[in-house]
């Protein structure tokens, strides 16, 4: 840095430095130092915009004999300025007109901690820092919460010990005695929460200070016992929560480790470091003898483990007996044993890969391994051989094997974060991104970008495969592909792929009208083998109109982007208001589908006069009436942005729309809020401020009209938004489709698109999207069903067909292949609420799905088999979701196959609750709800 500070040096060899930084009330004092050779009468502290070169300037004052200028800068009155983008700050001098900047540079912000000027209407923080150059700027972030560690030891006896501080920049701390201070400790299955000290050594006026001290022999640790533990502190304070994950400092120095005896036999505690962000994981274990790991292979199918059993005090031992390996799925916990036998205390076993698949018995996911000896489950392990972390610094080499379907996927031994031995079954090939989709010349063309596990180094340039792509009503479009691969360098997975197929035979309309209908099915032929992975195409991708090849185009992309903005503010300064033009858009243009939908049809069945356009990704839409449809950001849509009168959308549009003068805009937005929104979250989350950020509020500034479903709903989004205009409590337009004539029709054509048999009920299984999971390093790992898919269609799959709904990210890595006929996947399906009018009934668990779907009266299952984890959040609802969930919340596989089987007698015990949930969020419900929506819209 020093280094690059010295090559980068400014020209001019007199300098203005930052002095100090000090806040008062509103206003951040800044002090420069100026030379004595810098020429010119200080005119002004000055902070220039890095892109947009927008500039603010601040008057000078000081002792100008000792080259001292004090500017004071007034954050929260330039807030709406200063809340975007990076500030570099200069110092001018010279006369008005003639005036010359000069950078401020800054030696201090370096070496010197500096607290950020703290914002407290919109929870952020405007922050000096120094640049590589060593200048001094500005940048605002949200303000964080934050928690330091000061001291952490592990003594040998188990007793562990931490302290630190704890800041939350909101928190005006009054009384420091209201401050309370627990410690969670929370492992898959169970929650500790212990109070924490502010310790001995502490002055009573320092309300931030905590002390834990842990001793794990005590026995209310012994239900977290086998499972990793997360830790976190929470902190209360007047009715607001803070919760913070403890993080080990990356330089301290201790037990990692501790073996101690207990009345229940002797104990092991190991804590754990993650490398990214210092959290830590705690596993605490009761072993009277271990299983050591000393060598694994993994090579020519087969992976080999050698190992012996030692005492719990790593005394050697003699045992001499018959055991068995223990192979054990993680979520679905189903097991296989394997005989070996003990010599000597050693032991050894060889997997055979290919013959554990092709017998069924190894399939993908995480399978963890166990030796099983005198009825005692012992994890396999490596923490004898002094090496830790080693998750990071070894890796077995990963195989390719195949199935005896010759389908063709990864298999990898790896340490856990515990030193622990597992196996993961995963996709050899995930698709990491879509670039474009094109039809030219009667050829298919995809290009994107490619993940490929190792071994990948001699992976074929060219190669053949296909693909397969489902579309409504049974169609299907198979088509043999040649996959063109180059290595991109930028990871050691990532490819470049271009794929190319002939489409002769194929109708391309009606193939790219279908191309996210569902997933995309494809396949590699490598050597005798077949790699299967699935895609998943946005429509937004594919190039159907000269402008689109234009704006895929490097040369011209960026020219069209900016003529598109250009045309909107001309059309929008010169042409008229186009009186009888509507815009919808729903989902920002993803979908054909909510509240914007049934407007726009009610408005075609009534026959009114008006111009529809609908923003949509997919050109090639099917939309009854006569629709023009236009992209996000293309020209046309620029155009109609400018010159429409009336705007109907679920959400926000972009920032570069200003309304116009007697222009209308219906915010519908787009379900009963479960989460907190807006201005209702507390201000010390770190969503706080993006919630509630200037842009969001000028965007919400533009709605004419909100839609509000129920009371309930129109309360909290006034409240939330500060809306202060009209709310029109008329239902929601969406929900129309469950009250009107003939959806015994509309149903049974809506199961003949799915190719759904007429004679099975339908099960509706909508989950939240856990980002937790997907960014635990799972997001290229098979999506894990929490409930067992085979045992399911073996209980129910004589009368229910079972749809799954996941979020996009989930969708593209679920395994149902072998289900086809029972389980169909609609997770691209545009309207879900032509989903729950097929569905007899609906698992859900924290979705706002419930509330829509209620209004059918069917039956729903909440399948919170996270409950604990998500225990915070759900004490965040706005609903008390575990008091008024009209269905049992059910916790794993055996409640929630068991409440399927009696689903009459769960309808009956919850008929009373069931009903006054209608009558919270369904009362104004009635089929009618687009047509007061346009009595409103057009009076």
């Amino acid at each position: 840095m020093k280094a690059l500070k010295v090559l980068w040096r400014p020209r001019e060899q007199a300098e203005c430095s930052l002095f100090s930084i000090e806040y008062q009330e509103k206003v951040m004092i800044v002090t420069i130092k100026k030379d004595e050779n810098l020429q010119g009468e200080p005119m002004a502290f000055a902070l220039m915009e890095r892109v947009s070169k927008r500039i603010l300037r601040f008057p000078v004052r000081g002792d100008r004999g000792k080259g001292l200028l004090i500017a004071d800068v007034s954050v929260e009155h330039y807030l709406d300025d200063l809340i975007t983008g990076v500030w570099d700050a200069y110092l001018e001098l010279g006369k008005e007109g003639n005036a010359k900047k000069f950078r401020v540079r800054d030696k201090i912000t370096d070496v010197m901690e500096i607290p950020p000027f703290y914002v407290k209407t919109t929870n952020k923080s405007f922050l000096p820092y120094s640049t590589i150059k060593g200048n001094l700027s500005f940048k605002c972030d949200a303000s964080k919460a934050t928690m330091k560690i000061n001291i952490f030891t592990l003594e040998d006896n188990g007793v562990l010990t931490f302290s630190g501080n704890f800041n939350v920049p909101s928190w005006k701390i009054r009384d420091a005695k209201q401050v309370k201070k627990e410690l969670i400790l929370k492992s898959k299955n169970q929650e500790i929460s212990v109070r924490l000290t502010k310790g001995k050594a502490v002055s009573q006026d320092d309300p931030t200070h905590f002390e834990a001290r842990l001793d794990w022999k005590d026995k209310e640790f012994s239900q977290l016992e086998g499972q990793s533990i997360e830790c976190s502190v929470k902190f209360t304070y007047e009715q607001k929560e803070m919760v913070l994950p403890v993080s080990i400092p990356p330089l301290n120095e201790m037990n990692q480790s501790a073996v101690f005896e207990t009345s229940k036999g002797i104990k092991k505690l190991l804590i754990s470091r993650e490398e990214k962000d210092g959290t830590m994981a705690i596993l605490l274990t009761t072993e009277t003898v271990q299983a050591e790991i000393d060598a694994i292979y993994s090579e020519t199918g087969e992976i080999v483990m050698l190992g012996r059993v030692v005492s719990s005090d790593e005394e050697p031992s003699n045992i001499s007996q018959d055991a068995l390996i223990v192979l054990k799925n993680r979520d679905t916990e189903e097991e296989y044993t394997f005989e070996t036998k003990i010599v000597q205390s050693a032991f050894k076993y060889t997997f055979n890969i290919e013959d554990l698949i092709h017998k069924g018995l190894f399939t993908h996911g995480i399978w963890d391994l166990y030796l099983l000896i005198n009825d005692q489950n012992i994890r396999l392990v490596t923490r004898l051989d002094g090496i830790t972390n080693k998750q990071k610094f070894l890796s077995i080499p990963q195989q390719l094997v195949k199935d005896k379907e010759g389908k063709l996927f990864a298999v990898k031994p790896y340490y856990t974060l515990h030193e622990e031995v597992s196996i993961f079954c995963r996709d050899y090939i995930n698709v990491k991104s879509i670039e474009r989709v094109s039809i030219e010349k009667n050829r298919l063309k995809i290009r994107g970008k490619l993940n490929i596990q190792p071994p990948n180094k001699d992976f074929p340039s060219s190669i053949e495969g296909r693909i397969k792509i489902n579309g409504g009503y049974g169609r299907k479009y198979e088509i043999p592909v040649i996959w063109d691969t180059k290595k991109t360098g930028k990871s050691k997975l990532e490819f470049q792929f271009e794929l190319s197929g002939d489409t002769n035979s194929i109708e391309p309309d009606e193939m790219l009208k279908d191309i996210n209908f569902d997933l995309i099915d494809c396949e590699i032929t490598l050597g005798d083998g077949i790699i299967p992975f699935m895609m998943n195409i946005d429509p937004a991708k594919v190039i159907v109109t000269l402008e689109d090849r234009i704006r895929h185009s490097a040369k011209y992309k960026n020219v069209l982007a900016k003529w598109g903005q250009r045309l909107y503010k001309v059309c929008h300064r010169v042409l008229p208001v186009h009186t009888n033009t509507f815009i919808f858009q729903s989902f920002h243009g993803k979908s054909y589908s909510c509240s914007p939908k049934a407007i726009y049809e009610e408005m075609v069945e009534q026959k009114r006069d008006f111009k529809a356009v609908w923003v949509l990704n997919q050109l090639k839409q099917e939309v009854p009436g006569n629709a023009v449809i236009v992209r996000p950001h293309s020209l046309k849509y620029y155009y109609y942005m400018a010159t429409a009168k009336f705007f109907i959308n679920n959400g926000n549009f972009p920032d570069f729309y200003e309304k116009r003068t007697n222009t209308v805009h219906l915010q519908t937005w787009h379900g009963t809020p479960l989460k907190k929104l807006g201005y209702d979250i507390d201000p010390n989350s770190p969503s706080y401020a993006e919630n509630t950020s200037p842009q969001i509020s000028r965007r919400n500034a533009r709605w004419d009209y909100l839609i509000g479903p129920n009371q309930y709903t129109s309360d909290i989004l006034k409240r939330a938004f500060k809306f202060e205009k009209e709310m029109l409590d008329v239902g929601y337009p969406r929900n129309d489709i469950f009250y009107k004539p003939g959806i015994s029709e509309k149903a049974e054509n809506i199961k003949k698109k799915l190719t759904i048999p007429k004679n099975k009920k339908v099960i509706l299984y909508a989950p939240t999207w856990r980002d937790y999971d997907f960014h635990n390093g799972n997001q290229h790992k098979p999506y894990e069903f929490k409930f067992d898919l085979q045992r399911f269609q073996e209980k129910f799959g004589e009368e229910y067909v079972l749809l799954l709904r996941l979020h996009y990210r989930d969708a593209t890595r679920i395994k149902i292949k072998g289900y086809e006929n029972f389980i169909y996947n609609v997770s691209s399906y545009d309207d879900i609420q032509e989903l729950y009018l097929i569905s007899d009934l609906l698992i859900t668990d924290y979705s706002s799905v419930m509330f829509d779907y209620a209004n059918l009266g069917r039956p729903i299952i909440f399948f919170t088999y996270d409950l604990k984890r998500y225990g915070s959040q759900v004490r965040g609802f706005y609903m008390d979701f575990e008091a008024e969930a009209p269905g049992p919340i059910v916790l794993n596989e055996e409640q929630l196959f068991h409440n399927i089987k009696h689903i009459d007698k769960v309808k009956k015990l919850y008929k009373q609750r069931y009903k006054q949930f209608q009558e919270k969020f369904c009362h104004l419900e009635d089929g009618q709800a687009s047509s007061r929506t346009l009595e409103a819209l057009l009076k």
